[in-house]
């Protein structure tokens, strides 16, 4: 994953739980990486794994903001 500017980056908030923030710490820690690396990482890893198992699809020749679709599967 190719490092971006940080000045950049768009600034979101989420309330995450206790545990949650101290898993980000220690993976950031443990990496020697910025939480927010981590947190980018964790989310691409989630992407590659939904698409791998065909909750996800990429579409084509979209906005490349708007390249994932999370399809429902009936059961």
């Amino acid at each position: 994953m190719p490092r971006k500017n940080a000045a950049v980056k768009p600034v979101h908030s989420f309330r995450l739980s206790f545990e949650s923030l101290r898993q980000i710490k220690d993976l950031s820690t443990s990496m020697g990486r910025s939480e927010g690396d981590v947190v980018e990482i964790a989310i691409d890893r989630m992407y590659r794994e939904e698409i791998r198992f065909g909750n996800v699809t990429i579409s084509e020749g979209e906005k490349p903001d708007n390249n994932y679709k999370i399809e429902k599967k009936e059961e």
